[in-house]
């Protein structure tokens, strides 16, 4: 095995292992947690996620550019040196303002209160600030094992903190937060001492010039991909309730299943598309890219459809009664998922002309539209706006990355299948979406019915994906 694909697989194991635990996870969070409980954690998960970027600027992600322009260990220990004291002076300001303007702070999540949940989530993302730097380090020094290892057990800590503050002491949603800051700032130290072996303190305006002109251009495509993704919990709770944020939340994380499977796919492709794409042999080369592009679709097709059929069984069966609401909000989010990630092989027909300021006006163009579809949709079908909005911003993102992908480096699909697969697939959907008979008859069926359907799709296209998978 190359030490690419044994790295590939180690990376695809540090990121699926965490997300996949915490999804089983879910039955013993959604009984000590009520849904209004479950709607803060929520919506603190989406204010961590645009904290982030407030706190670092995207200055980390140069690194995996920057770092190769120094071709001495001492000129790179004093490149990072910079970067770490960048990091540790905009999150210092950022955490610094924060609290001193808490009261315009908690009007995003009014019904909120600043302490102690907006501080939990406010010192848990300045804390993890210090894992960037020696995180992306071992990545690009190919250090896969100790990468995986470290994250592997950032979530085992984090874990048990939270299942002692829920569960042992049921601290509820307030538990969960500070769980997550408590793990933080215990493997502070590990982070510290990494960071000291491989710095240099070092201030070079140079440096931090080039540093923010290549991070700061990322920060409207950041921004918009957190509108995409995470706004809607912000408009779900100003117009309804934080019980909504936690019913929506939850049908959000179920649907998002899609994506921790298909990154693994995304994490070992891309690689292999860029190599393709540069090959002598186009022609074969494109054979081959048309070949993955649309078995990759049809895949990400059939876990959707999976999980749109058997959301209902899953959460009434194995989670909380209090949550049973949320497996309709499931196939309109799987639906959206399905979109984004086809449009996500078209961005890397993109990238591969370097064409990276288009896609930044394509996200954005996707946020604002995100946002209108919210402001229209949410006060009227609340949870389920936010869904449909989610939906139709993917499908207009999508259409554009289609047609401006066909201008650059295109790999096109199957149309004719695609099509006929989403004509199948819809139907059967919809109608186990709105009959509504036994649990248990209900499993049954569809598992004959989508038994069936793996065994046709397997015999029709079988030679298809042996052949992507390499085995004869």
């Amino acid at each position: 095995m190359s030490k690419i694909i044994k790295n590939t697989s180690l990376y695809t194991i540090g990121n699926i292992v965490p997300k996949a635990a915490g999804f089983f996870l879910l039955p013993l969070y959604t009984r000590y947690l009520e849904p209004a409980e479950y709607g803060i954690v929520g919506s603190m998960e989406a204010l961590s996620t645009i904290l982030a970027i407030l706190f670092t600027l995207a200055v980390e992600r140069s690194i995996f550019r920057l770092y190769w322009d120094y071709k001495t260990k001492r000129a790179k220990e004093e490149y990072l040196g910079s970067i770490v004291l960048v990091l540790i002076t905009i999150s210092s300001i950022s955490l610094l303002f924060l609290f001193v303007l808490q009261n315009f702070v908690s009007l995003i999540y009014t019904s909120i209160p600043f302490f102690p949940y907006y501080a939990y989530v406010i010192i848990n993302v300045y804390l993890a600030v210090f894992s960037r730097v020696p995180m992306i380090y071992l990545q690009l020094n190919e250090k896969a094992a100790i990468f995986v290892t470290l994250s592997i057990a950032q979530f085992l800590v984090k874990t048990s903190l939270i299942l002692w503050f829920v569960i042992g002491l049921e601290g509820g949603a307030e538990g969960m937060l500070k769980g997550q800051m408590i793990s933080s700032a215990l493997m502070l130290p590990v982070f510290l001492v990494m960071t000291f072996k491989i710095i240099k303190f070092s201030f070079k305006f140079q440096v931090i010039r080039e540093t923010l002109s290549f991070s700061l251009p990322m920060l409207p495509t950041l921004l918009s991909a957190w509108i995409l993704n995470l706004s809607d919990r912000v408009f779900i709770e100003k117009y309804f309730s934080l019980t909504d944020v936690g019913i929506y939340s939850l049908g959000y994380r179920i649907s998002g299943l899609v994506v921790i499977v298909s990154s693994a796919f995304r994490m070992a492709y891309s690689p292999a598309f860029y190599r393709l794409a540069n090959s002598d042999d186009q022609t074969l080369a494109k054979k081959q890219l048309f070949l993955y592009n649309n078995t990759f679709v049809w895949v990400v097709l059939l876990i959707c459809v999976f999980l749109s059929l058997f959301s209902k069984e899953a959460i009434v069966i194995l989670l909380d009664a209090r949550y049973s609401r949320a497996y309709k909000i499931v196939p309109i989010l799987a639906l959206g998922y399905f979109v984004s990630q086809a449009g996500g092989l078209m961005n890397l027909s993109i990238y591969q002309e370097k064409k990276t300021a288009s896609l930044m006006f394509i996200m954005f163009s996707g946020a604002l539209l995100n946002i209108g579809l919210n402001f229209l949709l949410v006060p009227i079908f609340g949870a389920y706006g936010a869904a449909y909005a989610t939906v139709i911003s993917f499908i207009g993102m999508f259409s554009i990355e289609y047609w401006y992908a066909k201008k650059c480096y295109f790999i096109g699909y199957d149309w004719k299948t695609i099509i006929v697969g989403l004509l199948l697939a819809i139907p059967l959907v919809s109608i186990f979406y709105f009959i509504d008979v036994s649990i248990y008859i209900s499993l049954f069926v569809k598992l004959v019915v989508s038994t069936s359907a793996m065994l046709f799709l397997y015999v029709r296209f079988g030679n298809r994906l042996r052949s992507v998978l390499g085995v004869k």
